[in-house]
């Protein structure tokens, strides 16, 4: 690469794009040589440690101005930031962004923006902050056929299903995730699995050419998850996880849940705020990419890696995105989808409440996988596992079984991941 200075303009200042600036600012030079010429910040006067001589609260600064290459987004939300982003790709400046809502939101239109306009466009830390994980996706695998990805990408979840399973509640485990800055004050994009999805969509994008909607993409969070699902996990040899399932066997599905999963899949060994992703395909049977998920450094880290490519594809002239993968396939809807659910009961001390379970499960063409009962009187409970069948049938029998006069709670359900 020719050695040359590139011109960089930041959008935005908070904690991340604080970040970004510092290690922008301290590259080594031997890499690449970097000048941060713009700094977009909403109030001027706020004090910083930055130079007030390369701050500005108009996007024109950065648009117009032909001597910036490349402009980094981290401003967070969907506007103002998704125009902007269209804007300069338009103008034929590199864009690096970290907002997994945009990319959710727009990726295929700003994908093709970048590529109609001769730009480049770059959200690595959009999906799993310090993993890099979407540039192998992107090129390294874009030759392969993909058949399931799934993921941890949510560190604050999996900082509290940690704290659980090492004996903490989930109000305990919540209020120290938001000590340690993990969890926001309002925790429900983390808790009840919106943030995984928004991910979970990206992913959809780049592995399997088709962004599924909002409704599409069946979410469940980890708000109903107590200490004695992890209990009976451990009993099982299992553990649980908040995970992001995207596949194309016998139709494209896309989900975010959580599951059962075996203590020596390598998903159930990240722990804390760490987050992991598995690609899968006939010809690389499977790699596990996994690393911090989560923090403005981790985030700041993905970015700088993307400027560094931005730099080095900046001076071929040419867009760094291939043509996006073709959808193959058809969508299968999620009540389809085929699964095997863990379910506890408290039931009736009496004759016969087995046989009534195992008939409702029998006239939904659904078949028991195992059964544990115990305890007696008041606390009798019932535990069984399914085996595979459509969503549709096993929420059938668990609606006719939570109306049985013998069943007194269905007290937990979790999908077993296979």
């Amino acid at each position: 690469m020719e050695n040359k200075t590139f011109n960089v303009a930041v959008m935005g200042a908070g904690n991340i794009g604080s970040a970004v600036i510092s290690r922008l600012m301290n590259l080594d030079k031997g890499i690449v040589g970097l000048n941060v010429k713009r700094v977009l910040v909403k109030d001027k006067s706020k004090k910083r440690e930055i130079s007030d001589d390369i701050l500005t609260d108009n996007f024109d600064d950065i648009l117009n101005d032909d001597s910036i290459d490349l402009v980094i987004e981290v401003l967070g939300g969907i506007d103002p930031g998704k125009d902007y982003i269209k804007a300069l790709l338009q103008n034929g400046k590199a864009v690096i962004t970290a907002n997994k809502d945009i990319i959710a939101d727009s990726g295929s239109d700003l994908i093709n923006t970048a590529k109609e306009n001769n730009a480049c466009l770059y959200f690595e830390a959009a999906v799993a902050a310090g993993i890099p994980v979407l540039k192998p996706i992107i090129e390294s695998l874009r030759g392969e056929e993909l058949t399931k990805v799934s993921g941890i990408i949510n560190g604050t979840s999996n900082y509290m299903l940690t704290s659980m399973e090492e004996g903490s509640t989930y109000d305990d485990a919540l209020s120290t995730a938001q000590e340690l800055g993990y969890a926001e004050p309002d925790p429900t994009n983390d808790v009840e699995g919106l943030d995984a999805k928004y991910k979970a969509v990206i992913l959809s994008l780049l592995c399997f050419g088709t962004s599924p909607t909002s409704d599409d993409l069946f979410t469940d969070g980890i708000s109903g998850i107590t200490k004695e699902d992890f209990e009976w996990a451990a009993r099982l040899g299992k553990t649980i996880k908040l995970v992001a399932q995207i596949d194309n066997k016998n139709g494209f599905n896309a989900r975010v849940h959580p599951v059962l999963i075996d203590t020596k899949h390598p998903l159930a060994a990240i722990r804390g705020a760490l987050n992991a992703v598995v690609v899968e395909g006939d010809n690389i049977n499977q790699l596990v990419f996994s690393g911090p998920g989560a923090g403005a450094e981790p985030t700041a880290s993905a970015i700088i890696g993307d400027v560094l490519s931005a730099c080095h594809q900046l001076s071929s002239d040419q867009t760094n995105w291939y043509p996006l993968r073709e959808f193959k396939g058809e969508m299968k809807n999620f009540e389809d989808v085929q699964s095997s659910m863990f379910i506890r009961l408290s039931v009736n001390d009496e004759p016969g409440v087995l046989a009534n379970i195992s008939g409702t499960f029998g006239e939904n063409n659904v078949s028991i996988e195992s059964v544990i009962q115990e305890g007696r009187g008041d606390k009798a409970e019932l535990v069984l596992v399914t085996h595979e069948a459509p969503e549709k049938d096993i929420k059938n029998s668990i609606d006719q079984i939570s109306a049985l006069d013998s069943v007194t709670t269905v007290t937990s359900t979790l999908r077993v991941y296979v």
